[in-house]
């Protein structure tokens, strides 16, 4: 969207005005005829030689700036006016009449060719604001004069006594007009656009007082000695850059007119007292390039800091409506720098997160001290996702409470949009965000979340399938809830009692007509029942009917209303407690039996009483532990890591490594194999590697090959206790460790009592390894137990 200033939408709306207008096409001619006349004649009596030369021609200038200025409405009383000035001025300064007739044209035709060259190519509104326009307007000086030039200088041949050359003469007039047009016409143009756009006081003070100094220095300068305008020249020609700089351009161009005036002065009555060159030829062509070059800089700069003050005018009017934006969405602004992490916001970005006054965060860390701890970890996942994947970030979070303030006494929330910003190479630099303080429709969308919940349960209540029939007819007039409760075509209003018996299971149907028929024949108001119907061919679904009977004097039923309420997830939830309640009784009875052979097995008649005691106990809470973690996990799996350190926790030590891959076992192998490690670990703390101080055990598990998880490998192995001897008889435990993987678990176990320690392979089918990731724990991949890990679960216990 382009973006105007108020003067411009002014303009652009504005029909044009002729100026002139108060003058009238005569009063136009008179003013331009004395105007071109007076400066004709002073460029003549002042600037012209004896051989004919001048410097620069300002009524080429002044024509064409006038009639740029005016617009093409003033063609004609301007033209007019030039022929008859040149053509006096020709006349009085000796050249015969066919000469002037001669120039009195091409001083008029250059006018009119120059202003036709930039209506044609910028318009009728037209300002030296910009570089092109510029550019333009001085080709275009430079093609008018250098056409006319060419009749000219045929004028001169034929009818005026010039000994010089063509060219030299055709070069003459295109330096001099062209000159004339570049250092004059700006002047008027300027002048001209006043009319629409006129300047402030303080402009206009600034540019009056710089020129008055400007003329002031000049006139001092060149008519100093030489030895003076070291000091008084630098300052004399830095007045005008600093007019460019800070007024509009019509200001630039009177300073290089007035420079140019010193310069041509300089040139027709200084010289002498100059090194300069002596020739006119020489002195005319150095001041022309001097003229050129100031007038040419002049411009330039005034255009090119014209333009600039309009895109910083547009910047600022964007950055206005931007805070206007802003404001109205109540929008704060943040950014990131990527490279240094610093973090910087506005005002109402501070405001919205409750930042000290004065004192904004200024790293990333620094803000994110002010989230709610609880979803720091879900902000930070958005910023990696969104510079993952290069797309704009959104993120909503809480802000961190601010214990004692009375200013944000309840919980606040914030949401953030930011795109990044990417450099030259495509790299992200910097992230630019909005936030903006979502903690009223945070608590309207829970309060509209509460409504709709209400709402819901208004209507299980309310929203129930209504019906009615006469008992002596088909039609059934039913209600929307009764449409949707069976599943019946939208806007059903009537449908027929046939059609719902045939819904019907085939199992209920015998069932429902004798409920009917007894409670006719009962005369009861009022009765219910449960039924299942078939929606849709396939879909069964549970209804509980309440039907209120209408009968006519003689007992005969004579009309039905009720109610149908779909209870399918009622009766789901009951199979479902049903079931639960059989796993429940099912596994109870095998703990049961768990138990009973344990205390079957564990006795021995060579053990003390207690001593049976104590390792029935071991035992018995060995198997409570496993029911507990299968509890917690809701009997979906068990981590193998967690039976480890549990099973470990009553010998926690220094002595003790176990490590493997992350590993959860199935309910139904977490009993036996816990059972086998309790074995082991309890004939390590009797007999073994638990035993003494020296003594170790390493726990590792894994699986079968590389690559492979056909079969998982758990290696059990002692050293650094007693001596081990091959037992005479084996007991419970023994049988426990050897039997019990293969028999419930299809594995296989190898026991060996070598003598520096027991060591035990078992392996484990990987069809008893759970592949529900979600019930894995969130630790490395390669998970370790150490024992200071052990030593804290068995002190918590």
């Amino acid at each position: 969207m382009q973006i105007f200033s108020q003067q411009e939408t002014v303009r652009a709306v504005s029909p044009p005005v002729a100026a002139w207008d108060g003058v009238g096409p005569t009063g136009l001619t008179l003013a331009m005829g004395a105007a071109y006349f007076v400066a004709a004649q002073f460029s003549l009596a002042l600037l012209a030689k004896p051989d004919g030369l001048a410097v620069f021609w300002p009524g080429s200038g002044l024509a064409a700036g006038t009639l740029i200025a005016i617009g093409s409405g003033a063609r004609l009383p301007v033209a007019i006016g030039v022929a008859i000035a040149s053509a006096a001025a020709s006349l009085l300064s000796g050249q015969n009449l066919s000469a002037a007739a001669v120039f009195s044209v091409c001083n008029a035709g250059e006018a009119l060719l120059v202003a036709w060259l930039i209506e044609r190519r910028f318009g009728r509104e037209f300002r030296l604001e910009s570089l092109p326009s510029v550019v333009g307007f001085i080709a275009a000086g430079v093609l008018g004069s250098a056409l006319l030039a060419i009749p000219a200088t045929a004028g001169f041949i034929l009818f005026h006594s010039s000994e010089a050359p063509a060219l030299t003469t055709w070069l003459n007039w295109l330096a001099s007009d062209a000159l004339g047009v570049i250092m004059v016409g700006p002047l008027l143009i300027g002048l001209g656009a006043l009319r629409h756009d006129r300047p402030e006081k303080w402009e206009l003070v600034e540019g009056v007082f710089t020129l008055a100094a400007l003329a002031l220095m000049s006139a001092v300068a060149f008519s100093s000695p030489l030895h003076y305008w070291y000091t008084v020249l630098p300052l004399a020609l830095l007045l005008p850059v600093l007019l460019a700089a800070h007024c509009r351009p019509v200001f630039a161009a009177a300073a290089a007119l007035i420079l140019g005036f010193a310069v041509v002065w300089t040139t027709t009555f200084g010289m002498d007292a100059l090194d300069g060159p002596k020739s006119l030829h020489d002195r005319t062509y150095a001041a022309r390039a001097t003229l050129l070059a100031i007038s040419t800089c002049m411009l330039v700069l005034a255009a090119l800091f014209a333009e600039r003050r309009r895109n910083e005018a547009a910047i600022n009017d964007s950055n206005k409506r931007l805070q206007l934006a802003l404001d109205a969405a109540k929008l704060g602004v943040w950014s990131i720098d990527f490279k240094t992490e610093r973090f910087e916001c506005d005002t109402r970005d501070s405001l919205i997160h409750g930042y000290p006054p004065g004192s904004p965060p200024r790293t990333i860390g620094d803000a994110r001290a002010f989230v709610h701890t609880e979803d720091v970890s879900n902000l930070d996942e958005a910023f990696i996702a969104s510079r993952r994947i290069g797309d704009n970030i959104r993120a909503e979070y809480r802000l961190a409470p601010v214990a004692g303030s009375a200013a944000y006494p309840d919980e606040r929330w914030v949401a953030i949009e930011g795109a990044f910003v990417r450099a030259a190479n495509g790299e992200r630099e910097r992230l630019l965000g909005v936030s903006r303080d979502i903690t009223d429709l945070k608590r309207a969308q829970h309060a509209l979340v509460e409504r709709n919940l209400q709402l819901a349960l208004a209507g299980k209540a309310a929203l129930v399938g209504s019906y009615s029939y006469d008992v002596n007819t088909d039609a059934m007039q039913v209600s929307e809830g009764y449409v949707a409760v069976h599943g019946l075509a939208e806007g059903t209003k009537v449908t027929t009692r046939s059609e719902w018996h045939a819904r019907i299971h085939p199992e209920d149907t015998e069932r429902v007509e004798e409920i009917r028929t007894q409670a006719f024949r009962e005369q009861r108001g009022e009765y219910g029942l449960e039924y299942r119907v078939i929606r849709g061919g396939r879909e069964v679904r549970w209804i509980e009917a309440r039907s209120f009977v209408l009968y006519r004097d003689d007992g005969c039923p004579q009309r039905v209303v009720g109610v149908d309420i779909d209870i399918t997830e009622r009766k789901q939830a009951q199979e479902h407690r049903e079931i639960l309640n059989a796993e429940l009784d099912h596994r109870a009875k095998n703990l049961l039996a768990t138990v009973g052979a344990i205390i079957t097995q564990t006795q021995n008649g060579n053990a003390s009483m207690p001593d049976f005691v104590f390792a029935l106990d071991r035992r018995i809470a060995s198997l409570a532990r496993v029911h507990e973690l299968l509890s917690c996990n809701r009997w979906q799996g068990v981590s193998l890591r967690e039976i480890v350190r549990r099973e470990f926790a009553p010998y926690a030590a220094d002595n003790i490594a176990a490590e493997g891959p992350n590993v959860v076992l199935m309910a139904e192998a977490v009993q036996p194999l816990a059972m086998v490690l309790h074995e082991l670990t309890t004939n390590a703390a009797k007999y073994g590697a638990f035993s003494n101080r020296s003594g170790r055990v390493a726990l590792r598990w894994s699986w079968l090959r590389k690559g492979s998880q056909d079969r998982l490998v758990i290696d059990w192995r002692e050293t650094g206790g007693p001596t081990v001897t091959r037992p005479n008889r084996y007991g419970y435990g023994t049988s426990i460790v050897r039997e019990l993987v293969p028999f419930e678990l299809g594995g296989e176990v190898n026991l060996i009592f070598a003598g520096d320690g027991v060591h035990c392979r078992m392996e484990i089918p990987s069809d008893w390894i759970s592949t529900d990731v979600s019930q894995e724990l969130a630790f490395q991949a390669d998970a370790s137990i150490a024992g200071e890990d052990i030593a804290k679960l068995a002190s918590s216990r």
